[in-house]
């Protein structure tokens, strides 16, 4: 190659070591932004607060105490023994360190069904819209894998020794070969480049150490996975909307959601009972968050009047089926059902959302429920980049060895 040719190529390389360094850099701030100004990234799995933020969203919240909460504001309130909800304050009522808050969806009808009474919240700062599924498959064991030797690949490729122009002759370099005959990029914007953006990959699967517990998830796009079936009897019928695939392949903190719409067509039944039960291992840790509108849902977001039913935290397989709600004659109710694993876990549960109204039962199941499984436990993102880190110095540094040995053998 000539030496426009190698210029040109060391130019081009440096100048995208340098543009990684600026994506390190504020990965790295974003986490020191996080330890030191205690704010986390929460994930949407539903489209309750659209437009403002759509489903699929992610939001940078920071913690305040509930004397800073102002109407209007969008918080991320946590929910005991359900997932936190992130709605509009509409309405503040207390003194001291509580407060007692109404909220609202932008995108629902009505208030939330009770007030919330806070210490502290979490302020949503900004949003961007579909950001939460690229941090979702930065977390997927595949890509954290594929992000690790690449990572390595890079650093050795950076800091590997260049050979001297004159180690053909013989002759040792002079002038500006000399210059060339340190590392690959061995410039000090491109070294610290290459390992700030290594050990930024890292921090790219959990931003600012966002605790999973902390994100709601996401919602999963339909296509052509999501399964609509119908059971109907002589006067109930039951719509049941879900993701099969969804369901089996369960990662820790994603929500998988199952609608089933309830309706009573004759009052012939009188009222009918509507009970959700599981069957299968307890240890897999499922819990559910269920919420009631009188539309179907859309984009995970309740289009009439919303209603919270149930939010019993873990399910426990053994217990008998507890009641969801007691439908009136002539009625339509759609349940939306936010399963989610806390962690990943061996085990399967088969839900199912019962209708029960005089001699006539129907029933609606969305398929087994299991996290996807792994093999081994996972280490910490930033455990992986920096072990790729030292792999490739490492790995640099003993064929600098190997090739400074050589030199001074030829040398003699």
């Amino acid at each position: 190659m000539t030496r426009n040719g190698r210029r040109v190529r060391g130019v081009a390389a440096n100048a995208l070591l340098n543009i990684a360094a600026l994506g390190g850099a504020l990965c790295i701030m974003l986490v020191l932004l996080g330890a030191l100004m205690n704010v986390s990234i929460i994930m949407f799995k539903t489209g309750s607060m659209s437009p403002t933020i759509p489903a699929g969203s992610a939001a940078l919240v920071r913690e305040i105490p509930a004397s800073d909460v102002r109407v209007g504001d969008v918080l991320t309130v946590d929910r005991p023994g359900q997932l936190p909800v992130t709605h509009r304050v509409t309405s503040i009522e207390g003194a001291g360190e509580t407060r007692t808050i109404t909220m609202r969806g932008d995108a629902n009808a009505a208030d939330d069904p009770a007030p919330y009474t806070i210490h502290s919240a979490r302020l949503v700062v900004f949003s961007v819209p579909h950001l939460a599924r690229l941090i979702v498959w930065f977390s997927n064991p595949a890509v954290l894998g594929a992000l690790t030797v690449t990572t390595a690949t890079l650093v050795t490729w950076a800091f590997w020794p260049k050979p001297r122009a004159g180690r053909r002759s013989g002759a040792p370099p002079v002038g500006p070969d000399a210059e060339r005959s340190r590392p690959r990029h061995a410039a000090p914007m491109a070294s610290v480049a290459i390992v700030t953006a290594a050990l930024a990959l890292g921090g790219a699967a959990g931003p600012l150490g966002a605790d999973p517990a902390l994100a709601v998830g996401l919602e999963p796009d339909p296509g052509e996975s999501t399964v609509r079936a119908v059971s109907a009897g002589k006067n109930i019928t039951l719509t049941s909307i879900g993701d099969p695939v969804a369901m089996r392949t369960m990662r820790p903190a994603v929500p998988v959601l199952w609608q089933v719409g309830v309706r009573v067509h004759s009052p012939d039944p009188g009222e009918v009972s509507v009970t959700l039960e599981a069957a299968g291992a307890a240890s897999l840790g499922l819990s559910l968050d269920v919420r009631e509108c009188d539309a179907e849902w859309v984009a995970g977001a309740c289009p009439g009047t919303e209603t919270e039913v149930s939010g019993d935290g873990l399910i426990d397989p053994v217990v008998t089926p507890r009641l969801v709600t007691v439908l009136p004659n002539d009625s339509e109710r759609w349940f939306l059902i936010a399963a989610t694993v806390p962690r990943v876990a061996a085990g399967t549960v088969t839900l199912t959302l019962r209708a029960a109204g005089g001699s006539e039962v129907v029933t609606a199941e969305p398929g087994p429920m299991t996290a996807l499984p792994e093999t081994g436990g996972r280490p910490p993102a930033w455990l992986l980049s920096g072990g790729a880190v030292a792999l490739g110095l490492a790995a640099a540094a003993t064929a600098s060895g190997v090739t400074g040995i050589r030199r001074r053998r030829a040398a003699l």
